[in-house]
């Protein structure tokens, strides 16, 4: 189960690819939405999951980072990582995704991940 983690904070970053890794997942990664559009382009037909934080730069957020997600598998399973407010997620989530306030425990976002994918 192949699981695609954008972060822009590198110790976040390599804290969820350490957690998810140890609980079973292949892990790529990107720090920037540029760097998550060109490996979803790339292998986003083949990613069970999505991390993905909301705050990533002034263009764009992981709200657009998720609907990307979703035009090339829209089965993929979206979970958003943030520091700001759930309201924003429940007007410009992606449906079924799931919503952790950071700071989140990576064996939380781990769990959460393996209930909808398996």
């Amino acid at each position: 189960m192949r699981v695609l983690v954008v972060e822009d904070e590198t110790l976040v970053l390599f804290t969820l690819e350490a957690e998810l890794t140890r609980a079973g997942f292949e892990v790529v990664m990107a720090s920037d939405p540029a760097g998550a559009r060109a490996r979803l382009d790339e292998e986003g037909a083949d990613l069970s999951g999505l991390v993905v934080d909301l705050n990533l730069s002034s263009e764009e957020t992981g709200f657009d980072v998720s609907r990307h997600a979703r035009t090339i598998n829209p089965d993929v399973t979206v979970i958003y990582i943030s520091g700001n407010d759930p309201s924003q997620w429940a007007d410009q989530g992606v449906k079924d995704s799931i919503f952790f306030a950071k700071p989140v425990l990576s064996s939380e976002v781990a769990k959460a991940l393996q209930s909808r994918i398996g």
